[in-house]
């Protein structure tokens, strides 16, 4: 469940909601610039809630006017085709890579990477989520992407 950073209570609105998150994290981007951090990347992390019979593979959006964004992408998608031939051979992925105009990535200050991870109604994605060692997983593979030159 989410929770917000602060004192304030979470909106029932999902747009305030976004706003409210995104503000947030334009106000750290902007501390973190005063202090001469000016390499910053916001990833939105998401779960799909679609129907139990549609399973998803990993997939990446950006804003389609950074170019950063597309290359992070890009990146974080090599590095999991890499450990799906690695670790689960004979299973193509299907994760994709593509540009959005969703809020949370047009409005935040920082280069924002949007993942979606799985569709929690289906038993297959289930699994690759909610056992910890999947998720870490999971983080190492994000990591490493992110992380990669």
């Amino acid at each position: 469940d989410e929770e917000p950073m602060g004192t304030k209570g979470k909106p029932i609105n999902q747009l305030a909601r976004l706003k409210q998150r995104t503000d947030a994290v334009n106000d750290l981007y902007s501390d973190y610039c005063k202090q001469d951090i000016k390499d910053q990347t916001l990833i939105c992390l998401h779960v799909d809630s679609r129907s139990a019979s549609h399973r998803q593979d990993v997939f990446f959006y950006y804003f389609d006017q950074s170019k950063t964004g597309k290359q992070l992408a890009n990146n974080v998608q090599d590095v999991f085709e890499q450990k799906y031939a690695r670790y689960r051979p004979g299973s193509e992925y299907q994760g994709t890579v593509s540009c959005r105009n969703l809020y949370e990535l047009r409005v935040p200050h920082p280069t924002t990477l949007y993942v979606e991870l799985a569709n929690i109604k289906n038993e297959a994605d289930r699994k690759r989520i909610l056992p910890s060692t999947n998720r870490q997983a999971l983080a190492n593979w994000l990591y490493e992407g992110l992380t990669k030159t």
